[in-house]
C-alpha cells in the first residue's frame, strides 16, 4: 500500500518542481539543483501528509531464566543452616558462565515471594506452593528454570507434592539441612473450637505422629496448670505411625482457659519441641442470635448463615416473613432479605423492638412497600435492574474495616433508580458502574436513637464470597468483613470517642495486632491524633510502649515481637484524658521448630514431577553444565515486526527543511527572488 503513496507523492512533487523550474529555458546545472531541492523537500512533506505505515522488523536473542528461590524461613536457622544457604546463594552469584548463558535472577520466600537475596531467616512460616505459584505466573510464557533452595518442610498453604505437576518449567531442589532420619514423636494436629458455652463440654482432636523403625511405648497428656485433665498411653510401631485422640474437656469457667498437650519424648530424642503444644479456649455464655427473614429462596441465604457462623459466638436463624413478631426481641441483630409486602407485621414489631437491623435489597424487593414502611431511606421504584460493583470508602469511620478487594469482586444486582437518604449516614461501600466510581452508596450505616441499621442495595452476595475463594483459597477475608459488620450491627453499646479492637487469644501463628480509632467531640474520625499502646506482661516485669500507627480509617499496633505469655494493654490519646484497657493472651507455638530433618522425600517428589533433579549443596556444581549446554536453555532468537507511521520518522523533518533551506541560501545567493 505504501508504495501507491510513494508514486502519488513522487508525482505531486515532480508536478511543483516542473511548474517552478521546468518552464524555464535553458537547462542549467543551477535549474537541476533548485528543482531537485524542491522536489525532495515536497515529496517528502507530501508522504508526512499521506503518513503511510512502514513495517520494520526486529530481531533479539532472548536468553532463558534460572530463577534462585531461596528459603528464608527461620527453620532454616532452627536446623543450624544459615552458612550453607549463604554460601550456596554466593556460589551461585560468582558462577560466570552460568550469569553468561542465563538471565540469573534472586527470589527468597517465606509466607510469600520477595525479589532479592537478603537473608535472615526470620520469617514466621514456608509456604514453598505459594511461591513457585508466583514464579509461574511472574514467568508465564518464558523459558525458565528454577533452583530451590530450602530445606523442603512446608508450614503453611498447599502441598507442593501435588500442585507440582502444574508448573511449566522444571524445579531442581537443593537440599538444606539434615538428611538422616531420628526417631521422633510429635504432635501433628490439634483441633479445638475457638470458643466454648460455660458448664458445657467441648471436644478436642489430637493427630500423633511416630517416625521411626522399632516398637515404642509413651504418655499423652492434657494439663491445666498443675492439673492433669486426661491421660493416655500410646503405642506406635513400624507399622503404626499415627494415633488419632479424641476426648472432651469441661468449660467450667468463663473467660480465657489455656491447656497443654504433650507426649513423653523418647530416650535421646533429637526434637522435643514438636513434643508439646499450648491451645486455648474462650468460654462465653451466650452466642449472638442472628435471624434471617427472607420471603423467597436465594444462594446469598446460605452463603450469609455461612459467614456470619464462621465466628462460633454467633449463630444464625433462618424464617419466612410469617414469623411470629413477638419472637424478634429473642435475636440481636434482623436481617430483611429483599422484603416485600408480607413483611408489614414484622416491620411493626420493629418499630417497637430494641434489635437492630440489616436491609439487602435486590431485584424481589418491593420498593413501593419500602418506601411506605419505613423513612430513613427511599428508592425510585422500577422494573430495570443493572450491575454494580462495590468501591470501599477509606474514610469510614463507624467501625474498623478493611478492604477485602471488592474492586475486582463481581457486580451485585441494583434495581436501577435514584437513592434519597432523608437522615444521617455514613457509607461503608460507593457504587462503581462500568469501571466509573460514584457517589452513590451500595452500603451504608445508618444510627439514631441507639439504633442501628445498614442497607445494601444489591444481591448475589453469594458471588464474592465465592471470589474471595477464588482468589485465596478461603473465605477468611469475606468473612472478617462480613463478621465486623454484623459484630457492629449487634451491638447495643453507645458509640465512645476511643474504640479499641482485639483478639482476646492468639494461637501464636498469626500476626498480633491491635487497632484503635479516635473520635473527636463531634464523633469525626481524628486522623492527626497520637496514640500510644502500653503493654504489661502478667507474670513477667516486662513493660513495652508502641506507637499506633495510622491506617486508613484506623490506628494500629503490631505486637508479633511479644513472647508468648499473658498479657494487659491500655491504649491513651496524647493531650486527653481517654483511655481503654483490655487483656489478651498469647500462646507458645512454633510451626517452624517442629522438624528436625530435610523433607527429602518431598523434594525428591517435586523434582521429578516437575522434570528436574533433586540435588544437595555438595553436589550442586553438577547442575551448572546442564544448566550451561542443555539445548532446552540455550538462547533464543526472537524476530518481530511492526508497522510504524512514517510521522514518527524524524529524517523526514529533517529532509525537508535542509532542502528548503538550501534552495532558499542559493536563491538568495544568485541574487533570485
Amino acid at each position: 500500500m505504501y508504495v501507491i503513496e510513494c508514486i502519488v507523492a513522487g508525482m505531486a512533487a515532480l508536478t511543483v518542481a516542473f511548474f517552478q523550474y521546468g518552464r524555464a529555458k535553458g537547462r542549467s546545472v543551477q535549474g537541476l539543483l533548485f528543482a531537485f531541492l524542491r522536489f525532495l523537500s515536497v515529496f517528502a512533506l507530501v508522504l508526512l501528509l499521506l503518513n503511510p505505515e512502514v513495517r520494520t522488523t526486529t530481531s533479539q536473542q532472548e536468553k532463558a531464566t534460572l530463577a534462585v528461590l531461596t528459603d528464608n524461613s527461620s527453620s532454616i536457622a532452627f536446623l543450624g543452616q544459615q552458612q550453607t544457604a549463604e554460601e550456596l546463594v554466593s556460589n551461585i552469584r560468582q558462577h560466570t558462565a552460568l550469569r553468561e548463558k542465563l538471565n540469573v535472577d534472586f527470589y527468597t520466600f517465606g509466607p510469600g515471594l520477595q525479589h532479592g537475596d537478603s537473608l535472615g531467616f526470620d520469617l514466621p512460616r514456608t509456604d514453598i506452593g505459594n511461591a513457585l505459584a508466583s514464579l509461574k505466573d511472574i514467568y508465564r510464557g518464558k523459558n525458565t528454570a528454577v533452583l530451590l533452595l530450602t530445606d523442603g518442610n512446608r508450614t503453611y498453604g498447599e502441598d507442593y507434592t501435588y500442585t507440582s505437576r502444574q508448573y511449566p518449567f522444571p524445579v531442581f531442589p537443593v537440599t538444606i539441612g539434615d538428611t538422616t532420619t531420628y526417631d521422633d514423636l510429635s504432635i501433628s494436629r490439634l483441633n479445638v473450637n475457638r470458643y466454648a458455652y460455660f458448664r458445657n463440654k467441648f471436644p478436642v482432636e489430637i493427630l500423633l505422629r511416630y517416625d521411626g523403625e522399632k516398637e515404642v511405648t509413651s504418655r499423652f497428656t492434657i494439663s491445666s496448670g498443675q492439673r492433669t485433665l486426661f491421660s493416655k498411653r500410646v503405642r506406635f510401631s513400624p507399622e503404626k505411625k499415627s494415633e488419632i485422640i479424641e476426648t472432651y474437656l469441661d468449660a467450667d469457667s468463663k473467660g480465657i482457659l489455656t491447656y497443654k498437650a504433650g507426649i513423653s519424648p523418647l530416650e535421646n530424642e533429637k526434637n522435643t519441641r514438636n513434643n508439646t503444644k499450648e491451645f486455648g479456649i474462650e468460654v462465653i455464655d451466650e452466642k449472638t442470635g442472628v435471624l434471617i427473614v427472607s420471603g423467597i429462596s436465594h444462594p446469598d441465604l446460605g452463603a450469609l448463615k455461612r459467614s456470619i457462623e464462621s465466628n462460633e459466638e454467633r449463630e444464625v436463624t433462618l424464617s419466612g416473613p410469617d414469623i411470629d413478631p413477638a419472637r424478634l426481641n429473642d435475636y440481636q441483630l434482623i436481617i430483611l432479605y429483599q422484603p416485600s409486602s408480607a413483611f408489614d407485621a414484622v416491620f411493626k414489631q420493629l418499630e417497637q423492638a430494641p434489635g437492630n437491623t440489616f436491609i439487602i435489597a435486590g431485584e424481589d424487593t418491593d420498593w413501593n412497600f419500602l418506601n411506605k414502611v419505613q423513612s430513613a431511606f427511599s428508592h425510585e421504584s422500577s422494573m430495570l435492574t443493572e450491575e454494580v460493583q462495590g468501591s470501599f470508602n477509606t474514610f469510614f469511620t463507624a467501625f474498623t474495616a478493611e478492604d477485602p478487594g471488592f474492586g475486582h469482586y463481581p457486580p451485585l444486582l441494583v434495581s436501577f433508580g435514584d437513592v434519597n437518604i432523608n437522615t444521617s449516614y455514613e457509607t461503608l461501600l460507593h457504587q462503581k458502574v462500568k469501571g466509573t466510581e460514584t457517589d452513590i452508596p451500595l452500603l451504608f450505616i445508618l444510627e439514631k436513637d441507639r439504633k442501628r441499621q445498614a442497607v445494601l442495595l444489591g444481591e448475589n452476595l453469594w458471588k464474592w464470597r465465592m471470589q474471595d475463594y477464588r482468589e485465596n483459597g478461603n473465605f477468611e477475608k469475606f468473612d472478617t468483613f462480613t463478621g465486623k459488620l454484623v459484630f457492629f450491627l449487634a451491638s447495643d453499646k453507645k458509640r465512645d470517642r476511643l474504640e479499641t479492637e482485639y483478639e482476646t487469644l492468639y494461637d501464636g501463628s498469626r500476626p498480633v495486632v491491635i487497632t484503635a480509632q479516635y473520635f473527636d467531640r463531634n464523633y469525626v474520625f481524628n486522623p492527626d491524633a497520637a496514640l500510644r499502646l502500653e503493654i504489661s506482661a502478667r507474670d513477667t516485669s516486662l513493660r513495652k510502649t508502641y506507637p499506633m500507627l495510622l491506617r486508613n480509617n484506623y490506628y494500629q499496633a503490631d505486637l508479633s515481637d511479644l513472647e508468648a505469655g499473658k498479657y494487659s494493654f491500655t491504649v491513651q490519646v496524647e493531650g486527653e484524658q481517654l483511655k481503654r484497657s483490655g487483656e489478651f493472651s498469647i500462646l507458645r507455638f512454633d510451626v517452624e521448630q517442629q522438624h528436625t530433618s530435610a523433607n527429602v522425600n518431598g523434594l525428591q517428589k517435586l523434582a521429578v514431577q516437575s522434570g528436574g533433579k533433586l540435588l544437595y549443596p555438595d553436589t550442586l556444581d553438577s547442575i551448572y553444565p546442564f544448566l550451561t549446554e542443555s539445548p532446552e536453555f540455550k538462547p533464543v532468537r526472537k524476530t518481530s515486526q511492526k508497522s510504524v507511521p512514517l510521522i514518527h520518522w524524524k529524517i523526514l523533518l529533517f529532509i525537508i527543511i535542509a532542502c528548503l533551506s538550501a534552495e532558499w541560501f542559493l536563491r538568495k545567493y544568485r541574487g533570485l527572488t
